[in-house]
């Protein structure tokens, strides 16, 4: 990884990697994230991993299925495999918080690193996802990122998408430009 610091001016937030997946054996990757007031990232699961979020500095809101939860400095939640989720601030300050992914997940640090990139070079759309399908696809599908409800039916969409992506290299013009 280029660096262990992203910034995303999109999705107002700074990723800070503690520990790589490749650091730990596989067993964890760990990221300490600032989210700017108003920052926030899209509901989504993962089939692979589990996620642990402990509050470090300021209020975090997560949405844990239906439930919205308010998270203070000190509080923790742990986010189970194939538990539809996001967070977002609406508290007026930063937030810092801690997240550890177990096992540890390189398609999350590439989800990361590459998103940011997209984003510093205005790649992207509103809500912080790359404007190009093929990378939308790829990413989705590399990162163990998946899309809830009504919008799941985009899936085997994305997974074409992805197959199609590495088929004609985006995948490694993606990695050698972001990542590597």
């Amino acid at each position: 990884m280029k660096n262990r610091i992203h910034d995303n001016p999109v999705l107002q937030n700074r990723i800070d990697f503690k520990e790589l997946c490749e650091e730990t054996n596989g067993t964890r990757t760990v990221a300490e994230i600032t989210l700017k007031d108003r920052g926030r990232i899209p509901l989504h699961y993962h089939f692979e991993f589990s996620e642990y979020y402990e509050v470090l500095e300021g209020e975090l809101k997560m949405q844990v299925g239906k439930e919205i939860k308010t998270l203070h400095k000190g509080d923790y939640l742990l986010i189970p495999v194939k538990t539809v989720h996001r967070y977002f601030n609406e508290s007026g300050d930063d937030v810092k918080f801690k997240v550890v992914i177990q096992p540890g997940n390189i398609g999350y640090q590439l989800l990361v690193s590459v998103l940011n990139g997209l984003a510093r070079d205005r790649k992207v759309n509103k809500q912080g996802l790359p404007v190009n399908w093929l990378v939308r696809g790829y990413l989705s599908v590399a990162s163990g990122s998946n899309v809830p409800g009504f919008l799941s039916w985009l899936q085997p969409l994305l997974n074409w998408l992805y197959k199609l992506a590495i088929k004609r290299k985006v995948d490694k013009q993606l990695l050698a430009k972001y990542y590597m």
